[in-house]
């Protein structure tokens, strides 16, 4: 399995948006995305302008499926996301150890 994280450094005025934002838009994730084992959405409690989405994939052909054949380097951003963020998503992947 591969674990997806994208973090997200939200303007402080725009976090409440943001987060009411990426819960519409993952809502339908699991319907939308078999490959799609389990997603959650993380907020700092250092710092609540820090946001990570993850997601936990069953293979690489479910990533591929859900954001392309450049999912390792390219983002998955919702229109208007760069508005509400400080700096561009910063893109990670992980292998889950069972």
């Amino acid at each position: 399995m591969i674990v997806r994280v994208s973090e997200a450094l939200v303007r402080l005025d725009r976090v409440a948006e943001f987060l009411r934002l990426l819960e519409d838009l993952v809502a339908d994730f699991p319907d939308r995305h078999p490959g799609l084992v389990r997603h959650e959405i993380l907020v700092d409690l250092a710092d609540a302008r820090r946001v990570q989405y993850v997601g936990v994939w069953r293979d690489e052909d479910a990533l591929v499926d859900y954001a392309g054949p450049d999912w390792r380097t390219v983002p998955v951003t919702f229109p208007g996301e760069e508005q509400l963020l400080e700096s561009p998503l910063a893109l990670r992947h992980f292998r889950l150890v069972e």
